[in-house]
């Protein structure tokens, strides 16, 4: 029994990191309750017209369900926790390390909150094929191939992390998983490995934006009037999200390496973040896009016009209808050689 003061101890430092995890998880959940009403808004007043938009607003509205739901689950299980120290101080002879109905579905929270990753991932190969869906950029198809392929090993690794966990709850439903059992290492190599293949297929998609973003910077101003050059910002933004979505991938990777004082990793505390950033990514693309005044911002062929002009013969201006907005084109002697043939295409 010379143990237990220290075992009660142990408990209430872990309650701490926990109840500190829960503050920035909540703040988290409170900016992406702010985007999700915002993007909701947006998808509403432009109406769901195509079948691309239907997918955005019930995936969005889904995902921001799972996320509530984790979150509320979270609040539940901090709660449950400080009630256990609090039983464990005044009865220290009751002190228990099985599961309480409440922490025992813990594993299968964190492992069903990880569908938020393959759909974040979904939306960034999604931007990145919008923006590179051109005959100029085919030289980039090849890598959003290589997108994909990671974005279905994060959709199968995450699938069996959950089946995992399911049979976790089944086989120990009132202790905890043995460190030696075979479904504990099985959900710690998943797991790693859902990350590792979510953030390649973020990076590679990303860099594919950011690539294409640079590229025709030049172009894109001296095609663009005055007030169309919030084209470029937007493609800007869009690649700068998409670079602080995998900054925070890449923090979590890194604090699961981290051991804390109390049993688990600076990994676990801020997973719970990283997963309501997650989730929160595609109401953030939805609302940078939201920045032009074209009403089809969905449309996945208005950036052709934007990134890559199509020069028309004859006096007449014509006008193409974008996602940021309306362009008239005109010829260009700076975006046109000798021949006519339009700067950056192929003949």
């Amino acid at each position: 029994m010379g143990s237990l003061p220290n075992q009660i101890s142990f408990s209430g430092l872990n309650v701490e990191y926990y109840n500190l995890a829960l503050v920035a998880q909540t703040f988290f959940f409170g900016t992406y309750s702010v985007l999700i009403v915002l993007s909701t808004r947006i998808l509403l007043r432009r109406g769901l017209k195509t079948p691309m938009q239907h997918v955005l607003f019930v995936g969005t509205l889904l995902m921001y369900t799972l996320s509530a739901a984790y979150w509320a689950y979270s609040v539940a299980l901090s709660a449950d926790r400080m009630h256990n120290y609090t039983k464990d101080v005044l009865t220290p002879a009751d002190f228990s390390d099985d599961h309480t109905p409440v922490t025992k579905w813990n594993p299968l929270f964190n492992s069903l909150v990880l569908v938020n990753y393959v759909c974040s991932d979904a939306v960034v190969v999604w931007r990145a094929w919008i923006i590179a869906s051109t005959p100029a950029s085919r030289n980039y198809r090849k890598y959003l191939y290589i997108t994909c392929f990671f974005l279905v090993l994060t959709f199968f690794s995450v699938t069996g992390t959950i089946v995992f966990q399911i049979i976790g709850v089944i086989e120990f439903p009132l202790h905890r998983m043995p460190d030696n059992s075979y479904l504990t290492y099985g959900t710690n190599v998943l797991q790693t490995m859902n990350l590792v293949f979510s953030l390649i297929s973020n990076l590679i998609a990303t860099a594919i934006v950011a690539t294409m973003v640079f590229r025709h910077r030049k172009m894109l101003r001296a095609a663009l009037a005055e007030d169309k050059k919030i084209t470029v910002k937007i493609l800007t933004l869009l690649a700068e999200s998409g670079a602080l979505y995998c900054i925070s991938t890449v923090t979590t990777m890194i604090a699961g390496l981290i051991r804390l004082p109390v049993a688990g990793t600076l990994g676990d505390l801020y997973t719970p973040v990283n997963i309501q950033i997650a989730g929160a990514y595609p109401s953030v693309v939805l609302i940078i896009w939201s920045m032009q005044n074209e009403t089809a911002i969905l449309d996945s062929t208005p950036l052709r016009s934007i990134l890559f002009p199509v020069q028309r013969s004859g006096s007449a201006r014509q006008s193409h209808r974008s996602a940021v907005g309306t362009v008239h084109s005109a010829r260009n002697p700076d975006l046109s050689r000798t021949d006519g043939t339009e700067l950056g295409s192929r003949g």
